[in-house]
């Protein structure tokens, strides 16, 4: 019997023959192009999408919670910043090897990501267990807790990250917002599934032992991520040639293009601000007196709040509804055949909701309500970026799909890891309210950076004979 990376392998080996056209994928040049792709590898292309994404950040979305208990318990004399820090790493790495890992994908190299990507991330969570000493108060070890669970599991998620949305929108030319979506849905699951599990198994059997646990969690689900995320055969595969040429990796036409540059700086503001909110989410909840901080083994007792809520449930609903707002967000972006415009509307909307909300919330509803909405504004915001490359990039440069999109990435992930550190600095200097003002300009300068490249694309458009790749499909461009 083959192992899957055999599998994986003797799956390239026939790649390389171009010249045999999948029904699933002869959409790309057939006359009569089908909705939805027959094959099943595309369907199951998108289940390992979505554990794809369960895993990268779907733990990233789950941070809040390992804060609140390293805070609280396990790294208690560490400030704030520095615990700020290790999510940060995870966001930082998890998009900055981005150009790599793209570039890898448009050559066909997929099963060498997706097995790295399985090997690190559960590397970094059994590790993790270790660096918390017995679990008990202030035990634990800043530098391993940062190494294993910041770097170590940053390098394996930014592996699975640009992999998940390439290959189902690879897989699914016609729909491939919607197949996006579906794939990005993984983030808000395991923003639920991670944080409660995290909570239970810390409070049940210690902190040691239950992030042994959720590493067993992960290897399982990173597993079928592995097996199922084949690669659509008949894509025009670039060969990466020389690792050592500018040009492998940098596509310089890429900024070249205005709106595609603008772009990129709006969905940067947008990682700068959002995981601000998600990141304090929970010791927001007990300031402001919505919930209650449980106790766990060694710890310190409950901290309660004005209500009995916990205040993990606060950062669960905002993963939770996210669910919400990455369907919805792929169907407008499919009726609209427009993604900016749907990422310009959630934006201006987010930012209404930071500046406003964040500091008046009065009561334990408000603040559900808050979590509520604001998660269903993220998960839109974070869903589309990748379906706002192919809807930019021209028909011509269709092949460097993935390049584009990693380079997007890697440009994103200094606001990924510098956000989060403002808005620490801004609580620690002006009170919690600050993180929300924060989040609120950042999401408002973002909405009008979408606005203008779609203004510019737009205008560019009205210039070009060459179309571009536009939402509904009807120009594949050799995606």
């Amino acid at each position: 019997m083959s192992t899957p990376l055999e599998s994986h392998q003797s799956i390239e080996k026939r790649d390389t023959d171009a010249n045999q056209v999948s029904p699933a994928c002869s959409e790309l040049e057939a006359p009569i192009v089908r909705q939805w792709p027959r094959e099943w590898k595309a369907y199951a292309a998108l289940v390992a999408g979505f554990f794809m994404m369960f895993n990268c950040w779907g733990m990233v979305n789950a941070y809040g919670a390992f804060l609140s208990f390293y805070d609280q318990h396990l790294l208690t004399t560490r400030s704030d910043l520095q615990l700020s820090l290790i999510g940060a790493t995870e966001s930082f790495l998890l998009l900055f090897p981005s150009v790599f890992a793209g570039r890898l994908l448009d050559a066909r190299r997929h099963y060498y990501l997706g097995f790295t990507g399985s090997l690190l991330l559960f590397l970094g969570y059994i590790l993790l267990s270790f660096a918390g000493g017995d679990g008990m108060n202030d035990h634990g070890d800043y530098g391993l807790v940062w190494l294993t669970s910041g770097l170590l599991a940053g390098l394996g998620m930014t592996c699975f990250f640009t992999y998940s949305s390439h290959n189902v929108i690879q897989w699914f030319p016609r729909k491939r917002y919607i197949a996006a979506g579906i794939t990005s849905t993984g983030a808000g699951a395991g923003g639920i599934v991670y944080p409660l599990t995290f909570k239970f198994l810390v409070a049940n059997f210690g902190f040691p032992t239950g992030v042994r646990i959720l590493s067993a969690v992960v290897a399982g689900t990173t597993l079928i991520a592995f097996i199922f995320g084949m690669p659509c055969k008949d894509v025009n595969r670039r060969p990466v040639g020389s690792v050592f040429r500018f040009s492998t990796w940098i596509d310089k036409q890429a900024f070249r293009n205005r709106s595609y540059t603008l772009y990129v700086i709006a969905v940067a503001l947008v990682y700068g601000g959002f995981y601000s909110i998600a990141f304090h989410v929970t010791e927001w909840a007990e300031v402001k007196g919505f919930g209650t901080e449980e106790d766990v083994p060694g710890g310190t007792g409950e901290r309660p709040g004005n209500g009995g809520f916990r205040t993990f449930w606060f950062l669960a609903i905002m993963n939770g509804t996210s669910i919400i707002g990455r369907l919805a967000s792929a169907f407008f972006a499919t009726h609209l055949s427009n993604p900016i415009v749907v990422h310009t509307a959630t934006c201006f909307l987010a930012s209404l909701l930071a500046f406003f909300f964040w500091p008046f919330a009065q009561s334990n509803a408000g603040a559900i309500a808050f979590c509520s909405i604001f998660g269903i504004l993220g998960g839109s915001m974070l869903s589309l970026p990748a379906s706002g490359v192919a809807y930019l990039i021209p028909t011509e440069r269709q092949s460097h799909v993935g390049q584009w999109t990693g380079m997007m990435w890697s440009g994103v992930s200094i606001f990924a890891l510098i956000g989060p550190l403002i808005a620490a600095a801004l609580k620690r200097q002006f009170g919690m309210d600050a993180v929300g003002y924060w989040c609120g300009a950042t999401m408002l300068l973002t909405a009008v950076l979408f606005a203008w490249s779609m203004a510019v694309k737009r205008k560019d458009d009205k210039g070009s004979t060459t179309g571009t790749l536009v939402g509904d499909g009807e120009e594949c461009g050799g995606v």
